[in-house]
């Protein structure tokens, strides 16, 4: 869980010292690779699988997705769910296993549920067949009001968020280069998590993958073919969160769960090289991963956009050249960067006075013969309104809100508590764009704040905890 940059086979020999797999699982896949490992694997995992119910899902959540109550009051233990978590800091709440199932709600907080992390219009799933729809290894734990906002898009890297849970999850555009629309994005430390469940979902049900890749939401992630399985730009953000975050305890016990609730496992998590061993770059139509851009991303900051690129392999390759288009169609150089061998690059380009609401960004790369390809192109939209920024959150005695671009203006705020009542409801006129709130009266819990003038809307979530 913890997110480490380990040499490879380091974290993955640690790793594999802590699996519980039953002897003789796993026999029969040392000499495979490729599409032959996926299949083996796949009959492993299928043979002997005895899918529980749904309801059965809350029964084993409340035996292995769970962790040591940190906040509040209430039972020792409390329900592991990765959109709340703050590993390191304070969870802005938490949850009593069975007792806060949902249920519902009007915002963060107010109960869990059982959340696909393969979005069940995927893949046309029915919960009241025991099978796909209620397979545990990918069906998570987590706040409804989360869960909610995570809808049916896919997992990515977000450019501009448009709504960030309490943890620090995002929706909004996303940031990697061939993934388009609107991503959710878990923290770092749960990446790996999301990433070995996706692999785990594409081996166990890869002969419908094809049939499932037709369906829209699953387009950008599903492959048209049982291998690889997976549409190449979203493989490579797999492999990339599934290296950044190694394995942790959490899965390994949630794992060893699924063999007590359902007989079988992940097998990523039970032998992490396997993901390397079926996806790496010498497996057939695979070869551009190692040789090629990882991936590529950008996000914005302020009046610039930072765009970044990860690479596992140079050979004979001379430079980088930075394009840009506002149409994507015509593209205009904006720098070139020698290939030196590094593992990460970055480019900062500044658009204070983009004419352009879009903005295209794409690698050209030239070896050292002249020859050159091009990257995946990275779209952005870039925002020329800054938002309201809410501190200290969370909050004490007193908010502050900065907006920049409402100097005098009168700015009317709405603040709600968790069950949707109305705490405060007020106009104020900000003071060189601050405006001061005090919270000296308002208990300890979650907030939804909503600031608004003539000409915009913002609205987010305010943690009260004196």
């Amino acid at each position: 869980m913890k997110l480490l940059l380990l040499p490879l086979f380091t974290f993955l020999l640690s790793v594999s010292l802590l699996a519980q797999a039953p002897a003789g699982y796993y026999a029969g896949t040392d000499t495979l690779s490729c599409a032959n490992l996926k299949t083996a694997l796949k009959k492993i995992i299928s043979t002997s699988v005895k899918p529980g119910t749904y309801a059965g899902l809350w029964t084993q959540y409340a035996l292995t997705d769970l962790k040591p109550r940190t906040v509040g009051t209430g039972s020792a233990n409390v329900i592991y769910d990765i959109y709340s978590t703050v590993p390191g800091g304070t969870d802005p709440y938490q949850y009593t296993p069975i007792t806060s199932q949902c249920g519902n709600y009007s915002g963060e907080g107010g109960c869990y549920n059982r959340e696909h992390s393969v979005p069940l219009s995927w893949f046309g799933g029915n919960t009241s067949t025991n099978g796909t729809a209620t397979d545990y290894n990918f069906i998570f734990p987590t706040d409804g009001k989360v869960n909610a906002e995570h809808a049916n898009f896919p997992y990515g890297e977000v450019a501009v968020a448009s709504w960030t849970s309490l943890n620090g999850t995002k929706l909004g555009t996303s940031a990697v280069a061939g993934l388009t629309g609107q991503v959710f994005e878990p923290i770092d430390e749960f990446k790996g998590d999301i990433a070995r469940a996706f692999l785990y979902f594409v081996t166990m049900y890869e002969d419908n993958i094809p049939t499932w890749s037709a369906n829209a939401d699953a387009s950008q992630s599903f492959g048209s073919t049982t291998f690889p399985g997976v549409k190449l730009p979203y493989l490579q953000m797999m492999l990339k969160w599934n290296d950044q975050d190694p394995v942790s305890q959490k899965e390994i016990d949630r794992n060893n769960g699924t063999y007590s609730h359902q007989n079988n496992r992940n097998p990523f998590i039970d032998s992490p090289q396997y993901v390397h061993r079926i996806w790496g770059g010498e497996c057939p139509g695979l070869s551009i991963l190692p040789v090629n851009i990882v991936y590529f991303t950008g996000k914005q900051s302020g009046k610039n956009v930072l765009l970044q690129w990860q690479v596992n392999k140079e050979t004979d390759l001379a430079r980088y050249i930075v394009e840009k288009s506002v149409d994507g169609s015509d593209y205009s150089s904006l720098a070139a960067m020698k290939a030196d061998g590094s593992i990460n690059y970055s480019y900062t380009d500044n658009v204070e006075y983009n004419t352009s609401s879009n903005v295209y960004y794409r690698l050209k790369k030239v070896d050292k013969n002249g020859v050159f390809s091009y990257s995946s192109v990275f779209k952005l939209n870039i925002s020329s309104e800054k938002k309201i920024v809410v501190y200290p959150n969370p909050a004490r005695n007193y908010i502050h809100l900065v907006t920049e671009n409402y100097y005098s203006k009168p700015v009317e705020v709405l603040l709600t508590d968790a069950l949707g009542r109305t705490v405060l409801y007020q106009s104020f006129v900000s003071i060189n764009g601050q405006v001061d709130i005090s919270t000296q009266n308002l208990l300890n819990g979650n907030y939804y704040l909503r600031v608004s003038t003539t000409e915009k809307a913002y609205s987010t979530n305010v943690l009260i905890a004196k």
